[in-house]
């Protein structure tokens, strides 16, 4: 299983490390990604039906560049889908990042995790609460205070963001015809 993945150049490289840099700054120490329209610029429906190297060469640079960056800056990041399709996403993280890829979990519509806390249920929030659970339950991964305050959503869909920030938890919309975009509004951030 190969794919030609796009590249990032040296330049879009250099402003996710300094959005990385950003973030950690701001004491952000988990980044909950958004994967159909977001990480990857189509929207699967959860029905994707072509090979695991043709959805990977779907990834946008920027968070190619971004999840390392963010990884290297000892942040930890975890997909949140309403896709069924976490099988495929893994194998695409496993493609894009075999360095990290084991250390990010994905939380989708597939009935593989439950989420046993008392906090909001709506939009992502679930999926991140259970994806934080994941992480603090292993000490080893040097993570064991991510809170709301701590957490960053990105996502494609703004009722997502809207619900996200209702509940405390910081949220980035991400535009999917402006890619790139999200780094200066990361870096907007307070």
């Amino acid at each position: 299983m190969s794919a030609t993945l796009p590249r990032p150049n040296e330049a879009l490289d250099q402003k996710c490390a300094m959005a990385a840099e950003h973030l950690s700054a701001l004491g952000i120490n988990f980044l909950a990604l958004d994967f159909d329209q977001t990480m990857i610029d189509v929207h699967t429906g959860g029905r994707w039906k072509e090979t695991v190297s043709e959805l990977a060469v779907h990834l946008r640079p920027v968070f190619l560049s971004l999840v390392p960056a963010a990884a290297r800056r000892n942040m930890r990041i975890a997909v949140v889908t309403f896709s069924p399709q976490t099988k495929h996403i893994r194998e695409v993280l496993e493609l894009a990042f075999p360095e990290i890829a084991e250390l990010i979990p994905i939380r989708g519509n597939d009935r593989t995790w439950t989420y046993e806390g008392n906090g909001m249920r709506m939009g992502k929030q679930e999926h991140m609460a259970s994806a934080a659970e994941e992480l603090m339950a292993k000490p080893a991964l040097g993570v064991t205070d991510v809170r709301k305050d701590t957490t960053l959503l990105i996502d494609d869909d703004p009722r997502n963001i809207k619900k996200s920030l209702k509940d405390g938890t910081r949220a980035v919309w991400f535009n999917p015809r402006d890619p790139e975009r999200l780094l200066d509004d990361i870096l907007l951030l307070k």
